[in-house]
């Protein structure tokens, strides 16, 4: 009898333990999927500076937790900066705003044009605030009348300027319009308890920016400048920081690894998505191909996809669009060096009844770009 009450409160012990492991659910899935390239989507809680940090923190939390993870296996983990703002070493409005006189355009540009061009406003600020005696995070917000050669006479702008190591650097600066979108027009600044809503603020205001948003890339990271109420006579100028990660502008950032030779790493993986003027090349007048035909490149350049459920001709075999994929790689990268140890992942538009993205990772090897696990 002694016995089955041991074994009963062993059953006990082994129900509340597994009960009690978080990473129960997580293990199991990921090791009875281990023969099959896994993608581990993760959020983390701990911060860093740099992205630099990141990668090596990062790798070395992925090496702990997840050493079961085969080789091939892909990380995407999301984390935060330690800081989402830069530090000016002074905020106080009524000492980082400066207006341009007609004694600083003479001395600037040596004549009697009383407007600045984009380079003559860096000349300005240099000589101003010479980069050897200025410390970093100098932040000004300048007004000054802007030249733009055979567009303007002139027009008076309000910008902000932040003295970087790479020396003045403008940054952005939220409107008036923008202040009084979200309910802060009155006085054009925003409140202390803001302060939770300020990214999604930010967010909205540069999307809706085409300045900004046409030539955004993923990764990007933008300063943003903007005005805080501390009282009916002191207000200050802060700096906040957000990086694109292709859809938004966030306060956090989302880095990706790849596990290889059995660690973790920063994923050195090329990513490339085909785009229009690919679909294109594929059809252009005097140009020999040595892969496809006529009607099924025509269709491609066309219709700016693969069809691969076509019965009239127009339909693309694997091998051909293997081909077409390598002949597109050789154009976007034709510098790439061979390299056994980074992947090249390009990604076509593929018609099969409906459309769907279709990702074909290749290495660059001394003879030419090559289909990995052909």
């Amino acid at each position: 009898m002694m016995k089955n009450y041991i074994y009963i409160i062993l059953a006990f012990v082994a129900m509340a333990f597994a009960a009690c492991n978080p990473m129960k659910d997580t293990i199991d899935e990921i090791t009875a999927n281990a023969g099959a390239t896994k993608t581990l989507n993760i959020t983390t809680t701990a911060t860093y500076e740099t992205v630099a940090a990141a990668n090596t923190g990062i790798a070395v939390m992925l090496n702990k937790t997840y050493p079961q993870m085969t080789n091939g296996a892909l990380a995407n983990v999301t984390y935060s900066y330690k800081t989402n703002t830069v530090k000016p070493v002074d905020s106080v409005y009524a000492n980082v705003t400066y207006t341009v006189t007609d004694a600083d355009y003479l001395a600037t540009n040596g004549n009697a044009n009383k407007n600045f061009t984009s380079a003559k406003v860096l000349e300005f600020l240099e000589s101003k605030y010479p980069q050897a005696s200025t410390p970093l995070n100098k932040l000004v917000i300048l007004t000054y009348t802007f030249f733009l050669s055979n567009v303007t006479t002139g027009t008076l702008v309000t910008e902000a300027y932040l003295l970087q190591s790479i020396g003045w650097q403008k940054i952005y600066l939220v409107s008036n319009a923008q202040y009084t979108s979200v309910g802060r027009g009155t006085n054009n600044m925003f409140l202390s308890g803001d302060a939770a809503n300020l990214a999604g603020y930010f967010n909205i205001f540069l999307k809706a920016d085409p300045t900004v948003m046409l030539t955004a890339k993923v990764g990007d990271k933008i300063n943003i400048s903007y005005r805080v109420f501390q009282s009916t006579t002191v207000s200050y100028q802060r700096v906040y920081v957000l990086t694109y990660d292709g859809v938004n502008w966030l306060p956090n950032t989302t880095l990706g690894f790849l596990k290889q030779n059995g660690q973790w790493i920063p994923d050195p993986t090329i990513y490339y998505t085909m785009i229009t003027t690919d679909y294109t090349n594929l059809n252009l007048p005097g140009v020999t191909y040595t892969f496809g035909t006529a009607a099924n490149r025509g269709n491609a350049a066309q219709y700016r996809s693969i069809n691969v459920s076509a019965t009239n001709g127009t339909q693309w075999t694997t091998a051909e669009i293997q081909a077409m994929l390598i002949y597109t790689l050789n154009l976007r990268f034709p510098n790439a060096v061979a390299n056994p140890e980074i992947p090249y992942v390009i990604t076509y538009y593929s018609y099969n009844g409906k459309y769907t993205y279709v990702p074909v990772k290749f290495f660059k090897t001394d003879t030419g770009f090559v289909l990995a696990n052909p």
